[in-house]
């Protein structure tokens, strides 16, 4: 079927005809010519609306989070830091006390002695520790019972106190699974191996000095 138009009072059939019919709103001189495509006005919704990034950046909640692991990665460098500090101040400490302990090496057992013409074995850490700029009790039990910081034998570490027949006897640990300590009346201060009868007597361990570390959040 063919569609006539009149123009001009001249007849015209095919697609030109056709295309005035069908769509509407076209001007009668023709196509316009092509051009860029036009911004989407105020009012439109553009497609991708949903997957934009507002101008202003992230939501609030995203910002809100960001700043707290800031804050929380901060928090746990400065924790770390200060578990870092008091473990390498204790371990000064712990090292001039079993120098001390270590230099008294030979000398005569005295009972009740702190020093000056021997020791006794609780005199003999009480007086590494003290050089070491910690004040501990005099005897044995005190030293255990006062002393906070309870030690498992399979966390020993040098500078730590350990005791033997239920605490009646106290030495230094000194590494390797070794202590010094004043034994008794005829022995001079000397190393021993913790083993054997010492194993065997072994009554527990604590940790002059040591200051609690802060917990990692």
């Amino acid at each position: 079927m063919i569609f006539v138009a009149r123009y001009g009072g001249m007849a015209c059939a095919g697609t030109l005809a056709l295309a005035l019919v069908l769509v509407p709103g076209v001007a009668e001189a023709g196509p316009a010519a092509p051009g860029p495509p036009e911004s989407p006005s105020r009012g439109s919704v553009s497609p991708f609306a949903s997957a934009a990034v507002p101008a202003g950046g992230p939501p609030q909640e995203a910002a809100g989070e960001s700043r707290s692991q800031r804050s929380l990665a901060a928090l746990q460098a400065a924790v770390r830091k200060e578990r870092s500090r008091l473990r390498a101040a204790w371990k000064q400490r712990a090292r001039k006390a079993v120098a001390f302990a270590h230099a008294q090496r030979g000398r005569p057992y005295v009972w009740g002695g702190t020093g000056e013409y021997g020791f006794d074995c609780s005199g003999l850490v009480q007086q590494a520790w003290r050089h070491a700029g910690v004040l501990i009790p005099r005897v044995s039990y005190s030293q255990y019972e006062h002393i906070p910081t309870k030690v498992s034998r399979s966390k020993l570490r040098s500078g730590d106190l350990v005791f033997f027949n239920r605490m009646g006897h106290v030495g230094i640990y000194v590494g390797q699974g070794r202590f010094v300590h004043a034994p008794r009346t005829g022995r001079p201060i000397t190393i021993e191996e913790l083993q054997g009868r010492y194993a065997r007597n072994y009554s527990g361990a604590v940790r002059p000095g040591w200051t609690p570390l802060p917990p990692l959040q």
